[in-house]
This record gives C-alpha cells, structure tokens and sequence, in this order.
C-alpha cells in the first residue's frame, strides 16, 4: 500500500496531490535549515505539538497541519515583503493562525514548492526575528553560539 496523499487545493483548477515522503523531506529540510542559522534552536514545541525553530525566546519557523490536511510553515517576514512572496508564489498564502499583515504560510504540499525561495524565506525570518530581539538577548545568543554552547530556547523549562 502507498503512502497518503496530501491533497493542495487550487482555486483555479483540480487539485493536485504530493505524496507523504515529499512533504516530510520538504519539512526536515526546512529544519535544517533553521537549525543551522547562529544561535537557532529547531525542535518540538509540546505545548502545541508542533515543530517550531526560534532564536532566543522568539520563534520564527512553525510548521502547522492544515485543517484540510496540508502541512504549512509559517515564517515571519517584513509587511513589504509579505505583500510581495504572497503575490510571486501561489504556493505562499497569509499565515494560518498567525498576524496576516507580518506571517506567511508556506505550503509543503504544492508540487509548484520551490526549496530555494522557501529556505530563503527561513532566514529572512531568522534575520528578521533575531534583529527584533533586545540588544542584550541578542548579543548573548550569539556570544553561546560562538562559545559554542547549546542552543535552548529560554521559553522551553
């Protein structure tokens, strides 16, 4: 038996399908990705159990299922910008259970999914989120990144 299929609605045409591998490499490659920026911490949040990646006491990477079955990464990114990806990419759409005006909903299930422009939108949100910290948490995530230390989110006891 083949694994589940995601379906991704169109409002303009049939739906499409991606299968369940696909979607669950598109999500660890996402992780990664924010994994591996200064000072990140990619992981599992419990209180919502869901996979989220934060710097410091803010997140920038979650990865929410849909209602309708999809998997979305929500990533945060400036009001101009979220203007502009939402208009390029029909595979980005507002951000689902978040502000609309600064978050974004990348869909993993879109066979139009581009890797490059998504793990791009990751670290513009890392930047964007590590930039609005205080100057102080800020210097001290990336002082224990460069000591290197573990990397915790202080929201996570």
């Amino acid at each position: 038996m083949t694994a589940p299929l995601h379906r991704s609605p169109r409002p303009d045409g049939p739906s499409t399908r991606v299968d369940e591998a696909a979607v669950t490499a598109r999500r660890d490659e996402l992780l990664a990705t924010a994994a591996a920026l200064p000072g990140a911490w990619a992981g599992h949040k419990p209180e919502w159990d869901i996979p989220v990646a934060s710097v410091g006491p803010r997140l920038f990477l979650l990865l929410i299922p849909h209602t309708d079955g999809r998997l979305l990464a929500n990533v945060k990114l400036d009001p101009e910008d979220v203007v502009a990806v939402r208009a390029a990419f029909e595979w980005v759409e507002p951000g689902f259970h978040q502000s609309k005006r600064h978050w974004v909903s990348i869909d993993l299930t879109s066979p139009d999914y581009r890797a490059d422009e998504a793990a791009g939108m990751v670290e513009d949100s890392y930047r964007l989120v590590l930039s609005l910290l205080t100057r102080r948490t800020r210097e001290a995530v990336l002082l224990a990144n460069a000591a290197g230390s573990p990397t915790r989110p202080t929201w996570q006891w």
